[in-house]
């Protein structure tokens, strides 16, 4: 799964100037500036700020997309909104006109659709913006909205505490109105009705969405956006946003049971990254991220580790090449781990073109066309090849194994087929001697190596007994075939 940020993205426009800027917006000069926002005295955003990247950007770079090996996109909220970010929305059914419009999303789905890549959305339902249809706060739209009026259509969906200033938001943030998601008119048109916002969408061909923040969403509310959106396509899928462990997590006095198969299909992997990192940057030792990774998959059910997102970086934390302190080596063990392990890659835009940053905006920045790091794309393409390779890598189980040294991380992956693959990360500056007990075998080594000439190096051996040297931060993959008993 490939992750855009819509406007830092790419803009496919021929004279590459932003469609339709926002009336006080801020428009960088230069596609490769550094973000920053524009707050008051009081620290509030008084004008936001933009790219110009769009959906025809992401029409035009599909062929890298699909030469990368993507299968999925998930675009961050694309509605109308007056931010960059588009989690304050405005109108639920209608494109931001800064990325496009319906006929150029239908485009995107048809071209994508034929490189084998589907499109999901984002969709933020705990809250709306204030500057929005519903709410209205500012008067920008024609229809009369919750905060103008307690007659408006929509005043049922907020809660006020003093008409109009005094009302509930999301964090506190004023910007953001919090709705009541079982409100009845609210379920039905976000829901229910034949024009919903899901059925409108998904009718189109979108074939998924991720809810934002849904520790924030009634249990009800999830379970019948689920079910109205399988009946309109059975194979859609149901992201959520759960930053802990989904199988036990405790939100406002209520233990959730996203897993069960009546509501989440999958949840954002934070788990996975900080888990990795950790290891990573030396803080645990590799038994201890064992167990962590175990207590994980004995929670989950089988169909949901197998579908968890497993990401290293988002727009919400610093990007991975920040966070491990921009060593390319570790770096390439973390996207090793990731593309090998159970569960569903999830790549953050940029990421395999050594985008860097911190926290937020930084590490929203443009994606850096023809400033790219050629050899980490190559590094992408080339783990993602080796995972579509071996179907023991996307459908198999997994394994975790004691390498007998803190910074050696093993796991094997094995299916009913008896296919095996043995996965060893060395996060060390030193060689390390791994020895593993394997009766008559026979090994197919895969060994990813890169040189000048970025090839993939298949090394094929006999042996009785697994000793192997792993080198300073590197990983090695093994092919272990012929029923072997590891």
């Amino acid at each position: 799964m490939y992750n855009i940020f819509v406007d830092r993205f790419n803009n496919g426009n021929r004279n590459k100037k932003p469609s339709n800027p926002k009336k006080n917006s801020f428009i960088y000069a230069n596609w490769s500036d550094t973000p920053m926002y524009i707050r008051d005295k009081n620290d509030e955003i008084i004008r936001w700020d933009f790219y110009g990247g769009n959906l025809k950007g992401i029409i035009e770079k599909l062929p890298y997309l699909s030469k990368m090996g993507v299968s999925i996109i998930y675009l961050n909220p694309i509605f109308e909104s007056p931010s960059n970010h588009k989690y304050n929305t405005g109108d639920y059914k209608k494109i931001d006109p800064m990325f496009g419009d319906e006929e150029i999303l239908k485009e995107l789905i048809e071209k994508a659709n034929t490189k084998g890549i589907n499109i999901i959305l984002d969709g933020v339902f705990s809250h709306t913006g204030a500057d929005s249809k519903y709410f209205n706060k500012f008067g920008n739209y024609d229809e009369v909205g919750a905060y103008q009026s307690k007659d408006s259509k929509y005043s049922s969906w907020y809660t006020f505490n003093e008409f109009p200033d005094d009302y509930k938001c999301w964090w506190g943030v004023k910007d953001l109105p919090n709705v009541n998601e079982l409100n009845e008119s609210y379920m039905n048109y976000i829901i229910y009705e034949e024009d919903s916002v899901i059925n409108k969408w998904t009718s189109m061909g979108i074939k998924g969405w991720r809810l934002d923040v849904a520790d924030e969403l009634p249990t009800e509310f999830i379970k019948e956006f689920r079910k109205e959106l399988k009946k309109n396509d059975s194979e859609s899928i149901l992201i959520g946003e759960v930053w802990e462990d989904a199988s036990n997590k405790i939100s406002y006095n209520e233990r959730r049971s996203y897993l069960v198969g009546n509501q989440l299909d999958s949840v954002m992997g934070y788990p996975f990254r900080d888990n990795i990192v950790s290891f990573l940057k030396g803080n645990i030792t590799s038994k201890e991220l064992n167990n962590k990774f175990m207590t994980i998959k004995e929670n989950y059910p089988k169909e949901s580790f197998k579908a968890n997102l497993n990401l290293i970086s988002s727009h919400d934390v610093p990007r991975i090449k920040t966070e491990l302190n921009y060593d390319e080596a570790m770096v390439k063990l973390a996207v090793a781990t990731q593309m090998t392990f159970e569960g569903v890659p999830y790549i953050y835009y940029g990421d395999e073109a050594g985008l860097c940053g911190g926290t937020d905006p930084d590490n929203r920045k443009t994606y850096p066309w023809k400033n790219e790091d050629e050899n980490m794309i190559e590094f992408y393409k080339e783990s993602i090849n080796t995972r579509k390779q071996y179907n023991v890598l996307i459908n198999g189980d997994t394994e975790f194994i004691d390498t007998n040294d803190d910074d050696v991380f093993g796991y094997i992956r094995f299916n009913d087929k008896y296919e095996k693959m043995l996965i060893l990360v060395n996060r060390s500056l030193e060689n390390k001697n791994i020895s593993i007990d394997i009766k008559e075998n026979t090994l197919e080594i895969v060994d990813i190596k890169y040189s000048s000439k970025k090839y993939l190096e298949f090394i094929s051996k006999e042996c009785e007994e697994f000793n192997l040297q792993i080198s300073p931060k590197s990983f090695n993959i093994f092919n272990v075939t012929n029923h072997i008993e590891v």
